[in-house]
Order: structure tokens, then sequence, then C-alpha cells
């Protein structure tokens, strides 16, 4: 099932539920204050203290989508793992396309009072790149969500059902600054029309012990 990546909401496969104080709107209309360079620059690219995340690389090289991609997921779990979101949304312009921004991102740019958020750790392997047009492609990654979980759970055990397919679909598109970049326009969590292709492998890796 293809969705959007809401936040403060429940991704389908995921259990985000976690509440936040009234959502102020947005508008991304207005100019951004930082350079694509310095968005990134304040990206956590491995994670956070409370959400650490490790990149098996080894399937692909690191293109410009993958990367793009890659950057896209650090976000949404950067997000998930945060109490304040007021110094995260920001960032989800220069990895998100503008209408995904629009409407998910920019309406909970000032909420500050998010309760319990997810804490990892998280592993992340790229599994495949599948090229849809010459400005438009679908990155799919493994995720092993074995310890990912409420902060608030009293009584953790390891998941059982672990690995998750999640995949991203990014256009290259231009931007704000006259230049073009590679930006996610959904994500599909929980991504059964690949299980056939990855499931399998996603499966057998998604073992890793904390």
């Amino acid at each position: 099932m293809l969705v959007a990546a809401t936040v403060g909401l429940a991704a389908a496969g995921c259990t985000d539920d976690r509440r936040a104080e009234e959502p102020t709107p947005s508008s991304s209309t207005v100019a951004p204050s930082m350079t694509f360079e310095e968005a990134y620059r304040k990206l956590p690219m491995n994670g956070t203290k409370a959400l650490p995340i490790t990149w098996d690389l080894s399937a692909l090289p690191d293109t410009d989508e993958v990367l793009a991609a890659r950057r896209s997921l650090a976000f949404i779990y950067w997000e998930r793992q945060a109490t304040d979101w007021t110094e995260v949304i920001p960032i989800g312009r220069f990895v998100y396309t503008e209408a995904f921004y629009e409407e998910f991102l920019a309406p909970f740019a000032r909420s500050s009072a998010v309760q319990d958020p997810l804490i990892g750790p998280i592993w992340v392997k790229v599994m495949g790149v599948e090229r849809t047009g010459p400005n438009r492609a679908t990155v799919t990654f493994c995720t092993d969500h074995g310890y990912w979980r409420h902060a608030e759970e009293k009584h953790f055990k390891v998941r059982q059902d672990r690995a998750n397919l999640e995949s991203y679909v990014m256009e290259n598109v231009e931007s704000g600054d006259g230049e073009r970049h590679w930006l996610a326009d959904h994500l599909i969590d929980n991504d059964g029309d690949r299980q056939a292709k990855y499931g399998a492998e996603c499966t057998k890796w998604a073992r890793h012990q904390a």
C-alpha cells in the first residue's frame, strides 16, 4: 500500500502513535533560511544517541538518488525519536518534495511537546533501485526493527517480526535554489509489492544484536 509518512501518525506497518500539542500551520512559500548543504549538515545520517542507525551499503553504490533516499529515511527516524519537532521539521523541505512537505510536515513545524517518541537502534541495508523514468526512481531498504520501540515501553522484548521493507519514491526536481535535487515524494512502508523480490533476503539479514 502506498502511503505518505504522516508526521505524528502511524505510517503503514508502523506503530507511531505519538501525540503533539496543537499543530500550527506553516508555509514553505517563504524562502528557506539555509542552503541544501547546510541542511544536510544538520541531518543526523547515522541517527542519534536515542536512535542510532547502522548502514549496510555493500549491495549498491551510493549514487545521488540512493544518498537522497538515505537522507529521507534518516529524517523520518530522526523525527520519530524527537520530542521537539521545531528543529527537525524545517529540514524536511530539503529532503522531501514541496507537495509532501506542505501536506505532511509543515503543519507540525511548531510542535514542541511530542510525547512517547520511538527509539532504536535500527540497522538499514540498501536493497535495490528501480528507475521508473528519467527523473524518477524507487529506492528500497531493509530495516531491522528488532529493537525499535516506544520510549515508554517498560517491558520491552526484541521483535520477532523485525524485517521491514520500506521504499522511497524519489524525484529529481528543480528546487527553490534553481538547482535540481533528488527528493522523496512518497514512502511505501512495509512494502508488500517488493516482498517477493527482497523479502527472504531482508528477513535473513535482519537479525542483529544490540
